[in-house]
């Protein structure tokens, strides 16, 4: 199904009633928005930050991240963060 709702000036819009109720929102509820690919995924539930791994694939990330910040291939985190925000319309 498709729903549509205008954005105020203010940039809010109103989650149809059907949405709240499919993902169980309620009033004061916090919901959670999720860029991907051009697109917006919103839902009741906060994303899972990170993927659970074994230890040793743990291990090895570190070790290819240490590998590649001593080859000079990393960037500053107000770089990255300047970017994103270009990327995403936040600057």
């Amino acid at each position: 199904m498709t729903f549509a709702t205008k954005l105020t000036k203010g940039g809010q819009t109103t989650v149809p009633k059907e949405v709240r109720v499919a993902l169980g929102i309620t009033d004061e509820s916090r919901v959670y928005w999720q860029l991907s690919d051009g697109r917006a995924t919103v839902t009741a539930e906060p994303p899972v930050p990170n993927e659970v791994c074994t230890s040793e694939e743990f291990w090895d990330g570190i070790a290819q991240a240490l590998d590649e910040a001593g080859a000079g291939q990393t960037r500053a985190a107000s770089e990255l963060s300047a970017d994103l925000r270009a990327r995403y319309g936040l600057a």
